[in-house]
């Protein structure tokens, strides 16, 4: 059974027929997000995409950032800096969030105070989320966030996932699939994306595409919380092989390298060596020949 499968069976086994009545983001209750009649708040949190402020001028007045509330018709709003102080980001990897690409960036948070000087404000982060390197997304695509459903499957097609317009009160759906094929660079692996997108660990921008009895959320970018590995990887002793074989290894959805407790022979292996595009790093295991994969550079090693 492949990952996808198995984290279907695993979102039916947990159900109940009445479902649920709101959604967490991490231990964010849906209910405190901004809604549609809001701008930015300073006591709600909001789901922005952030890009950075070119302009020229006395700091903090400029030189910080503009971040512009997601599925909003709403104009962009300047905050002079990212108060990363209230997320679970660590330092190492603030300046994969300070430094994001324009547009690559989806914060949630709330504004904070005024600064006394200049009555600027900064935004004070919640969790970050960095989209997939040389990917985008469309003018017209929506942002969902994607969680476990907690409803009983009764007959197929199955909505195992609860697809939620973020900021917004309505377009909320029950789907049965998520297709991140447009947002996988080359020799990107799949399943860590996709367990990402089931765990409620990511920020889709897409379309819901509603065909045959099948709700699928098709996504054209999507943006991976960080840190994305919240724990190390395991560090167990690979077999002691005989002569001729050759201890093998497996890539698990969190990126570990992990003995598969097998010894196979030596096979003849071709010197292929992929080449990762621009953004993304190169990984290698051994499964009697090596196995490549390409992730994102923004995520920890």
């Amino acid at each position: 059974m492949n990952l996808k499968n198995w984290l279907l069976m695993s979102l039916m086994v947990v159900g109940t027929a009445c479902g649920v009545s709101t959604v967490e983001v991490d231990g964010v209750d849906a209910e405190s997000l901004a809604d549609d009649s809001q701008d930015l708040s300073t006591t709600k949190d909001t789901f922005v995409i952030a890009r950075r402020d070119y302009r020229r001028c006395v700091s903090p007045m400029c030189g910080g950032y503009w971040v512009k509330d997601l599925n909003s018709t709403m104009q962009e709003r300047y905050v002079s800096a990212f108060d990363l102080s209230q997320s679970n980001i660590p330092a190492a990897l603030q300046g994969e969030v300070t430094g994001a690409p324009d547009n690559m960036l989806v914060l949630l948070g709330r504004l904070g105070p005024k600064e006394n000087r200049f009555d600027t404000r900064t935004f004070v982060v919640q969790a970050a989320y960095r989209g997939m390197p040389g990917k985008t997304f469309a003018a017209t695509d929506n942002f969902y966030g994607l969680f476990p459903s907690k409803i009983a499957c009764i007959r197929a097609p199955c909505a195992y996932i609860q697809t939620t317009r973020l900021n917004r009160t309505t377009g909320h759906t029950m789907s049965t699939d998520i297709n991140v094929t447009a947002a996988l660079g080359a020799f990107v692996d799949e399943n860590w994306l996709m367990s990402r997108a089931f765990s409620g660990k990511t920020v889709v921008a897409g379309k819901v595409v509603r065909k045959n009895g099948h709700v699928t959320v098709t996504a054209s970018q999507v943006f991976v919380q960080l840190p994305d590995r919240v724990a190390a990887c395991p560090n167990d002793p690979a077999p002691t092989c005989s002569n001729g074989t050759t201890p093998s290894y497996t890539r698990t959805p969190d990126r570990c390298t992990e003995p598969t407790g097998q010894c196979t022979p030596f096979g003849v292996c071709a010197y292929y060596v992929p080449a990762c595009e621009a953004g993304y790093r190169q990984v290698s295991y051994m499964n009697i020949c090596p196995r490549y994969a390409c992730e994102p550079e923004f995520l920890e090693e």
